[in-house]
Order: C-alpha cells, then structure tokens, then sequence
C-alpha cells in the first residue's frame, strides 16, 4: 500500500511539473515570437528575476532528487 501511494503521489507531481513545465515554454514562446517582446527588458523586470529564481529551484530540486535515487 506504502509503494501504491508513493507512486501516485511521484506520477501526480510528475504530471503536474511537465503540465507547468509545458505552459511556461509555451506561453514564453508565443510571448517572444508572437508578440516580438524584447527578452533582456522581460528577464530584468521583478517578475523575470522571480521566474528565474523559481525555475533554478525547480531544476535543483530534481537534480537532487536524481542523485538521491536508492536502489
């Protein structure tokens, strides 16, 4: 039953981090080609440097969790 829930719980945030992963690529695309923003002026703003910052995380937690993987 431990194994079941462990499972679900890594497959959910599995679907849940790709779905995020997919919407940030993709609204980021749009916004860059599509509406021809200027990157520098969007990576220097408040919310660029906070996006930054949470993508780092996201990339070092799974970076972590690769290397803690028990056999």
């Amino acid at each position: 039953m431990k194994t079941v829930l462990s499972t679900s719980f890594r497959l959910t945030a599995f679907l849940s981090l790709g779905f995020w992963w997919f919407w940030m690529l993709g609204g980021a695309a749009y916004y860059y080609a599509v509406e021809h923003a200027s990157i520098w002026s969007s990576v220097t703003s408040g919310g660029g440097i906070a996006l930054a910052i949470c993508v780092a995380g996201v990339f070092c937690a799974v970076v972590s969790e690769a290397f803690n993987v028990k056999s």
